[in-house]
């Protein structure tokens, strides 16, 4: 399908974008939290790939190759408009879905349905705290930890979609975590 969009049947890649862009809008939107920007992004990504297509040689890797763009152009869009950003999280995601990898693990509190109020209050303070730490951290932070904690990406994964090293992968997510639980601390029980 790759190759036959490449020679420029728009049916492949029509198809194309048929298959990937749920998934790419499920990375740009963990990067921006702002459904309207992720589907900019959506659109952004798959304009460039059909541009860059027929030039790129070595197809077969073709989703990396588009993850990479959707995330370098979520980053970019983050640094043009790093004021004003809110983050919110999608609480409507928290606890539903039969597979735990469906919940984005960086927001994930655990939920036994018996809940009461005292709790759910603790929860969606967490959350908010949660949202307020994750702007705090530098875009190129930020990108790794939901890449990681969000997505579910190895650091081989990150390092190819960011165009950097793993060691730079892993250094950044260290630091992420590290700010993380100096800004979360007073919402951590020991």
């Amino acid at each position: 399908m790759v190759e036959k969009a490449a020679s420029g049947d728009a049916e492949a890649f029509e198809k194309l974008f048929t298959k990937y862009r749920q998934r790419v809008f499920a990375v740009a939107w963990r990067l921006l939290h702002d459904e309207d920007a992720a589907l900019d992004v959506v659109q952004d990504a798959f304009v460039r790939v059909y541009e860059q297509l027929s030039a790129r040689e070595g197809v077969a890797r073709f989703y990396p190759w588009l993850r990479r763009i959707a995330v370098n152009l979520a980053i970019d869009r983050l640094r043009r408009s790093r004021r004003g950003v809110e983050v919110a999280l999608d609480e409507r995601r928290v606890g539903e879905g039969d597979e735990a990898s469906e919940e984005p693990a960086a927001v994930v509190v655990a939920r036994d349905g018996s809940e009461g109020p005292e709790r759910k209050a603790e929860v969606s303070e967490f959350s908010g705290a949660l949202a307020a730490a994750l702007l705090k951290l530098s875009d190129a932070q930020r990108a790794v930890f939901m890449l990681h904690a969000a997505e579910g990406m190895s650091y081989k994964e990150i390092a190819e979609a960011l165009d950097c090293n793993i060691g730079t992968v892993m250094s950044r997510l260290f630091y992420a975590r590290k700010r993380l639980q100096e800004l979360l601390a007073p919402h951590l029980k020991e």
